[in-house]
């Protein structure tokens, strides 16, 4: 069963081009229709039970005649909004993408939960290597005070970024790797109320900003400040 809510990106819906160059009446149609994928069988693809929407159909189903809902499936059609599979049933390509992605996270958690159940108990896994003493040395003669970008720390462990790697792949291809791993590897993501990115620090924020203003655009993100932990 679909939850009885799905994700939606005002930001992304009113930045698809695709959507901008379809009628208002177009775009209308098509929100009706990922509202009937959300709730089909597979996810995302226009079915009702287990079989696929007919033009008559849907017509009723949206309160609308056979012949302007067919004119507005072809305009969707024509601008590409929405797609088919083999054999012929329309679906929508966010939706499943989105779809088998949370299924992923869903079993990498459950199988990392599993793991620390198993390790519970303070015992280490056989592969796992010997504790390393505590280091007597200050951390002030750790931190690297400058570095190619800003001041970072050194480390052995690497930072990933805990958005989306197409998002992450949209800094690194307009401000090259290195700045990436110092200034969006070490933020934060957030998904709702709007997609954006949090910096870990003002210094960071500034650069993102200014340095990659137009990959913020492209992909209706904005930066906003690390809350203060209370």
């Amino acid at each position: 069963m679909s939850q009885p809510w799905m994700k939606f990106y005002p930001r992304d819906w009113r930045g698809d081009q695709a959507l901008r160059i379809v009628s208002l009446a177009a775009r209308g149609l098509w929100i009706e229709m990922l509202c009937i994928m959300h709730e089909a069988s597979p996810y995302g693809h226009l079915l009702i039970g287990d079989q696929p929407v007919e033009d008559a159909v849907l017509a009723r189903v949206v309160g609308s005649s056979v012949e302007e809902v067919q004119a507005l499936l072809v305009e969707l059609r024509a601008a590409h909004v929405l797609r088919c599979t083999r054999s012929g049933v329309v679906y929508s390509k966010r939706m499943t993408d989105d779809h088998k992605r949370s299924v992923a996270g869903r079993k990498a958690k459950a199988e990392a939960l599993a793991q620390a159940s198993e390790n519970k108990g303070g015992k280490r896994p056989p592969s796992s290597p010997p504790p390393s003493p505590p280091s007597t040395q200050k951390p002030e003669a750790r931190a690297k005070v400058e570095g190619t970008y800003g001041p970072s720390t050194l480390s052995d462990a690497k930072i990933s970024f805990s958005g989306p790697s197409e998002v992450r792949q949209a800094f690194a291809d307009h401000c090259g790797e290195d700045w990436c791993r110092s200034y969006i590897d070490p933020a934060a993501w957030q998904d709702v109320p709007e997609r954006a990115i949090v910096p870990h620090t003002t210094f960071a924020g500034t650069k993102i900003v200014r340095d990659a203003r137009a990959v913020l655009a492209k992909h209706c993100l904005s930066v906003i400040e690390r809350r203060a932990s209370a």
